[in-house]
């Protein structure tokens, strides 16, 4: 995933554009020719210099898209392309944007989905792990208990009980042992969810040994260990366990911000004005942003590393930004969360922030 801090920190113009880049049809790569030369032509329009063309022509050409339905982000300036991101879905509306500030909101908005987590797939006797962290790299890793018998003892056996304890005694190793690779494998991504999928016994063992760390920890009904299962069920319902967290998490950043916004002294602001100000101070700890509600107001920009003067009115003088740019730009600089939000009543102007209170 791309690094903000480095694209802000780049000079402009930048070309920022965010397009559906399906490939599920017979005459996909002709359409999506077409398609980009349209793009192309409006980048042209909107004053985008040759060389920010190129790249992002380069960057079409050298990584296809994989079949299915899925969205295109990329952002560039005139010496490398900053950011080229593949969505799981396509955008609900194209942007083809050419400014003297990145557009973020669309990278912003792929990142949230990106939580890093663990997948544990597991079985009495073997399991695989693989895991995903915030900028999209994987892990994988398979594991065996070593010595565990894979046959039950027979019923009529003299030494029934005796087999069976060191059944269990071995198993009850092999799960301290998964759940320590587990451990080990949330720690390298920085896990913040992990998944139990598998044989339900099985979970329920690791479950009770693993150290979550404060971590969610979710199981899944999808998903099996048997030789030439289809994946695609389980890894739909990750997607779904994942989605569900994220909007739990905006949810409670949703409800903190309504709490301190209805105190006389609450650490929160809402309204274009009153929101510039704290990023321009460095006391946001999250910006809250509405891209409908806030659409195509402006903002007076300064210089960096205070690049908000303030909301632009009737006879403002100086440079005008967008303020679904700008507001972004500052918080990424301040080391801001960045919080995208729909329909918030208490979000004036379609921004608000909850305060660090420095």
């Amino acid at each position: 995933m791309a690094d903000l801090r480095r694209i802000i920190g780049k000079h402009g113009p930048f070309a920022s554009v965010c397009f559906d880049s399906s490939h599920d049809t017979e005459d996909a790569a002709r359409g999506t020719e077409l398609h980009w030369r349209s793009i192309d032509a409006e980048l042209d329009r909107s004053g985008a210099r040759p060389r920010i063309r190129r790249l992002l022509a380069q960057a079409i050409e050298l990584h296809p898209p994989a079949r299915g339905r899925c969205g295109r982000l990329l952002i560039a300036d005139e010496t490398e392309v900053l950011a080229d991101e593949r969505l799981p879905r396509p955008p609900d509306s194209e942007t083809v944007r050419v400014s003297p500030l990145p557009y973020l909101l669309p990278l912003i908005e792929a990142q949230a989905e990106k939580v890093p987590h663990v997948v544990a797939l597991v079985g009495r006797v073997s399991s695989e792990l693989y895991a995903l962290d915030g900028h999209g790299s994987e892990e994988r890793q398979a594991l065996r208990g070593a010595g565990h018998p894979v046959a039950e003892p027979r019923r009529d056996d003299w030494s029934h009980h005796t087999i069976r304890q060191r059944i269990e005694d071995t198993t009850r190793r092999t799960v301290r042992e998964f759940a320590g690779e587990l451990a080990r494998l949330a720690d390298i991504v920085h896990a913040e969810v992990v998944v139990l999928a598998g044989e339900a016994l099985a979970r329920a063992e690791l479950r009770a040994v693993f150290d979550a760390s404060g971590r969610d920890v979710v199981d899944a009904e999808s998903g099996t260990l048997t030789p030439g299962s289809d994946p695609a069920a389980l890894d739909a319902e990750v997607r779904e366990i994942l989605r569900r967290v994220a909007a739990r998490r905006r949810r409670r950043v949703l409800d903190r911000f309504a709490a301190e916004i209805e105190r006389p002294d609450g650490l929160a602001v809402a309204g274009l004005a009153a929101t510039t100000s704290a990023l321009r101070a460095a006391t946001v700890e999250r910006l809250l942003l509405d891209r409908a509600a806030l659409g195509d107001r402006l903002v007076l920009a300064g210089s960096p590393p205070n690049p908000l003067i303030g909301p632009a009115t009737n006879g403002s003088a100086g440079e005008m930004r967008r303020a679904d740019e700008a507001l972004p730009v500052a918080a990424v600089a301040i080391g801001a969360d960045i919080v995208l939000v729909e329909a918030v009543a208490t979000l004036r102007d379609g921004v608000g922030a909850v305060l660090s209170g420095r």
